[in-house]
């Protein structure tokens, strides 16, 4: 009973009781400001490539996202998981990395792989095997409508590890770093088949990124960005007119994303000397979400770590720490 009092409590708030300074956002506005539509095509799923490096097997697949639209991905595992379904984590970088990064020089997937994860990662719109011009298309699109993109298409990347034998699709976690991991919020905000949740350097809160004055290193070639440096724009004048350019802007907000997610497990990281995402914007989205975990009696599954003296990297130190966060509640709670 108390559980449900909780679940219509949190509901309430998020569907529109005063909240304080973030907007007033339930699942169904994020989705919309994000564009994300409700139907999926058909995965046609395939395996383009197949080799083995000691115990592990990698695989570059592709799959439908939207119509006729193929979705290139890496996936990695331990033949382990070829006798038992093992916790995945999907995995994304920063823009503008490439998926093939995290084999090498990063070396990511090889090791959560040995950790006993299958890891999976996929280039977004506009980045790596999937050229275009990202800036004609955020013109065109909108921020929000572009970033929806590739939430759409990670949704898509959750349908096909749910074909996997290999996978527990019940433990299933997503790490980001940078605009991975503001994507990471997105993600998991709007789709419960997503666990747990470690968001490193990615927190777009967007009254801390504007007060920072980090927009003017986020969107450097943006016409609109340039045409504020240019007007000596102080920080309420830039967030104004960004938010009147694009108009579902203040939804795809970190503190926004980050208090839906509750009560499932999330961790943020970030930097104390990070320009790009000031640790004020880490802090942000954290008091956000506490305040929905707090009502759902889930404040051991939100935690927050701030690296001393680091910019916007993604640190060994922070990969250890969402490891840790993982195997926590992808592997010993289900143990």
């Amino acid at each position: 009973m108390r559980a449900a009092v909780a679940a219509l409590a949190v509901l309430a708030w998020v569907s529109g009781c005063d909240r304080g300074p973030e907007p007033q956002a339930d699942v169904g506005a994020l989705r919309a400001a994000l564009d994300v539509p409700f139907f999926r095509n058909r995965l046609d799923a395939a395996v383009a490539e197949t080799w083995r490096r000691r115990d592990l097997v990698f695989e570059r697949i592709h799959f439908q996202g939207r119509y006729r639209d193929r979705i290139p991905a890496l996936l990695c595992y331990s033949e382990l998981a070829l006798f038992r379904p093992r916790p995945a984590v999907l995995y994304m970088p920063g823009r503008p990395s490439r998926k093939s990064e995290l084999l090498q020089p990063q070396g990511l997937m090889p090791r959560w792989a040995d950790a006993g994860y299958v890891v999976m990662s996929i280039d977004r719109p506009y980045d790596g095997d999937r050229p275009g011009d990202l800036g004609a298309a955020i013109e065109t699109k909108g921020l929000a409508r572009v970033w929806g993109e590739t939430v759409y298409d990670l949704m898509c990347a959750i349908d096909y590890l749910g074909t996997r034998a290999e996978v527990d699709t019940a433990r299933i976690g997503m790490l980001g770093w940078s605009m991975g991991g503001m994507e990471a919020l997105l993600v998991a905000a709007l789709d419960r088949r997503i666990a747990a949740v470690a968001s490193a350097g990615g927190h777009l809160a967007w009254d801390e990124i504007f007060a920072a004055g980090a927009w003017r290193l986020i969107f450097p070639g943006l016409p609109i960005t340039r045409e504020l440096v240019a007007a000596g724009a102080d920080a309420r004048a830039a967030q104004r007119a960004f938010q009147e350019r694009f108009a579902s802007l203040e939804y795809a907000d970190a503190a926004v994303a980050a208090r839906l997610i509750a009560p499932r497990p999330l961790l943020l990281l970030g930097g104390e000397a990070d320009t790009y995402v000031p640790v004020a914007a880490t802090d942000r989205a954290h008091a956000a979400a506490a305040v929905a975990y707090r009502i759902l009696d889930a404040e051991e599954r939100l935690r927050h770590w701030s690296a001393p003296g680091i910019g916007h990297q993604f640190t060994q130190a922070m990969e250890q720490h969402a490891r840790a966060w993982f195997d926590r509640w992808l592997i010993e709670s289900a143990t």
